[in-house]
């Protein structure tokens, strides 16, 4: 059993947990097994990725509302809008309103995948009526500044540890509108809160406290489920 005020809260992460007092949310995909799901000993995410996305998808979207209600998901994502790598964007557009409207129905946050999109987002802020978490957020401070005034958390993932730029905007913004993420790379949780910790002056374990205290807030989450 995890207590809140001393676990590492880790938004998202396509690895197993690492640590024995971390919290993950690991990324599966629309097509995960059913049956192997409330096996499982950590949380998920379950959604269905732009790059993945096909140009029907309503099996994908079909698939992903078998296995969106299950307790193990605690999350809708990674979903959301790349203007660099996948279907065009219109069909983009559509398969993400269609997993808002399940987040919605299902009162689970979302974990967003944003690239060069963080306008086109804003557009669809108001159909959102769950926390939504962009993850890997790697915008400028304007941009983050909109979207948090349109309700979303900023995830900060390993480009944190050496992007001066990003670790300026880290510093600036609001704790209660944070998160931390190993996301793909093989490095600790552990090491994402004592940079951004050191970054933002105050010790790791007040930084642990307002992130267990976000993740509190946005997914309605106890232990026992």
């Amino acid at each position: 059993m995890h207590n809140h005020l001393t676990t590492f809260i880790n938004l998202h992460t396509h690895r197993k947990p690492q640590l024995a007092d971390e919290l993950a949310i690991r990324n599966a995909y629309h097509n995960y097994p059913k049956n192997k799901l409330e096996a499982l000993p950590y949380l998920v995410s379950a959604g269905i990725h732009p790059w993945q996305l096909q140009q029907d998808f309503s099996l994908q979207l079909n698939q992903l509302e078998k296995i969106a209600n299950q307790n193990k998901v605690i999350a809708i994502g990674e979903c959301g809008l790349d203007r660099i790598k996948g279907p065009a964007i219109e069909i983009q557009v559509k398969a993400f309103q269609q997993q808002i409207e399940i987040a919605n129905q299902l009162n689970k946050p979302l974990i967003l995948h944003l690239v060069k999109s963080y306008s086109d987002i804003l557009a669809h802020a108001n159909s959102i009526h769950v926390p939504w978490i962009i993850h890997g957020f790697k915008g400028n401070l304007i941009e983050a500044n909109n979207l948090i005034q349109k309700g979303a958390c900023l995830s900060f993932g390993p480009r944190l540890l050496m992007n001066e730029d990003l670790q300026l905007i880290f510093t600036s913004l609001p704790i209660t509108s944070i998160y931390l993420e190993t996301d793909t790379k093989p490095i600790l949780i552990s090491e994402m809160y004592s940079k951004a910790a050191f970054l933002r002056n105050i010790e790791t374990d007040s930084l642990k406290t307002a992130i267990s205290a976000n993740f509190a807030r946005d997914f309605n989450y106890n232990e026992t489920r």
